[in-house]
């Protein structure tokens, strides 16, 4: 008597999950744009600047637009050195390699330095900051 429901529940769980994932990997690859700049706006600039402040402790204001303390913010970002990441130059621009580097950033200082409260870092990390920042192919 009770399998046929716990056969539906693990059915519909399973469904569930699977076009979760569907929705989310059809939608960040559409979303994700390929530079962000000055002057644009959106979530990935919201998703820039929470890698930023996490990370770098830029102290942005988090509401979508990339201003000019962003784009600075990011221009000394970038040639800072990580263990392996690659050094950029300062431009200012979040291309797919900045994209990565502030990935790889946040990811190593959720899993390896801060180990006091990662709330957000993880939130960011599991998010969908990922698939909106421009990002490498993988």
């Amino acid at each position: 008597m009770h399998k046929p429901w716990a056969l539906r529940a693990a059915t519909l769980t399973a469904g569930a999950g699977a076009a979760l994932a569907l929705t989310v990997g059809s939608a960040g690859a559409a979303t994700a744009p390929s530079t962000v700049k000055l002057g644009d706006t959106g979530p990935a600039v919201t998703c820039i600047q929470q890698a930023l402040n996490y990370s770098f402790n830029s102290g942005l204001t988090v509401n979508g637009s990339y201003d000019q303390a962003t784009a600075d913010a990011v221009a000394k970002f970038q040639p800072l050195r990580y263990d392996d990441l690659k050094q950029l130059p300062a431009t200012g621009i979040v291309d797919a390699a900045t994209g990565d580097k502030l990935y790889q950033t946040v990811w190593y200082d959720f899993m390896l330095v801060n180990r006091g409260d990662n709330t957000g870092r993880k939130a960011w990390l599991v998010g969908s900051c990922p698939t909106l920042i421009p990002r490498l192919p993988r």
